[in-house]
């Protein structure tokens, strides 16, 4: 008889291991695949990839993809892999108590927060809510409700009928039309179609909705799919229009994009940098400088926040995050004479 030596058995258990070492990794954010395989080599060392190693991982990913249907994208013009969804790897559960606590905290931790304070948990609910299987992820969709009690002072500010169909739109889990007037509008709002999903206040009053675009208005910065906070005084009264569209069972998945931005010596000497955004990674260099590469999915907010650097941060990519640096550094210049100063000479 031929006595079995185990290889077989350590074998699959290895590289069981190494993919679930990939998913966590990916959990982290996007990450490139240079980035998997040094991460599995220093983690599992000599029991890490052969000598082909970006076939392996290649092939890690496929069967990753094809037997627990995880949806794994690679980005070819920022060449990172990004993990969209768990597929049958969600395997965190939670009583009812906890889904709640859950559905309240989503709500009292909005996506697009521009306050730094708030960007790790929003990170610890998004983590936490991918790992829920479909099912629990249906169900906390369907817990999240309106709030039916504006805080002091919300009321006068918000027109009624605008409320009321929100509202309605929110319950009923239908689409939403209606025109508002965001910060870029100039003289006119424009119409945006989103699928409403919940109202929140803000310290000060200011009520929000809490939607995903689905149909992006002329001239508009924001893609697709992006989570967004409209304010409720800002709609247009008589514009709001409840759709006879019903919301999908899942929330749309917004985009993620990579920002990278590069700090000056002035800036970055401290090596203290402040993670803004999620999966933040800094690199210094010699010179003094650093450079920040991390993910956002509201450039808007990205803005907003890498603006409080002034000239000492340069940003890099995403090219529609530079389109707005530009638009808002022409408007400075425009602001402060220096167009003109620069037509005279």
């Amino acid at each position: 008889m031929t006595r079995r030596t185990g290889g077989i058995k350590r074998s699959s258990q290895l590289t069981f291991r190494r993919r679930l070492l990939l998913v966590r990794l990916l959990l982290r954010g996007a990450a490139s695949g240079e980035a998997l395989i040094a991460a599995v080599q220093q983690e599992l060392a000599e029991e890490g990839y052969p000598a082909n190693a970006p076939a392996a991982l290649k092939h890690d990913l496929d069967a990753l993809r094809s037997e627990y249907n995880c949806r794994i994208a690679y980005r070819r013009e920022q060449g990172y892999y990004v993990l969209e969804d768990l597929g049958e790897l969600a395997l965190l559960d939670l009583s009812d108590t906890a889904l709640e606590a859950l559905v309240f905290l989503d709500a009292s931790f909005p996506y697009g927060s521009a306050l730094p304070e708030h960007v790790g948990v929003r990170e610890l609910l998004d983590r936490l809510m991918r790992l829920l299987p479909a099912n629990l992820q249906e169900s906390l969709g369907h817990r999240r409700t309106t709030l039916r009690a504006l805080p002091s002072g919300a009321a006068g500010r918000i027109d009624g009928a605008v409320l009321a169909a929100v509202r309605r739109a929110i319950d009923e889990r239908r689409e939403l039309s209606f025109k508002y007037w965001g910060p870029l509008d100039g003289n006119s709002p424009r119409r945006h179609r989103v699928a409403p999903y919940g109202i929140f206040f803000r310290p000060g009053g200011h009520g929000y909705l809490d939607a995903t675009l689905l149909e992006s208005p002329p001239n508009g910065f924001d893609p697709l799919h992006a989570a967004l906070d409209y304010r409720l005084d800002r709609i247009v009264p008589g514009t709001v229009q409840v759709l006879p569209t019903s919301l999908p069972p899942e929330r749309p998945r917004q985009r993620t994009f990579i920002l990278r931005y590069r700090l000056n010596p002035a800036t970055a000497r401290q090596r203290d940098v402040t993670a803004y955004f999620p999966s933040t990674r800094v690199e210094y260099h010699d010179d003094g400088g650093a450079t920040v590469t991390a993910t956002a999915t509201n450039l808007w907010q990205a803005r907003q926040v890498l603006l409080r650097y002034g000239d000492g941060c340069q940003v890099l990519e995403p090219p529609e995050l530079l389109a707005l640096f530009r638009r808002t550094a022409e408007g400075l210049a425009s602001i402060y004479g220096l167009l003109d100063s620069r037509d005279d000479a």
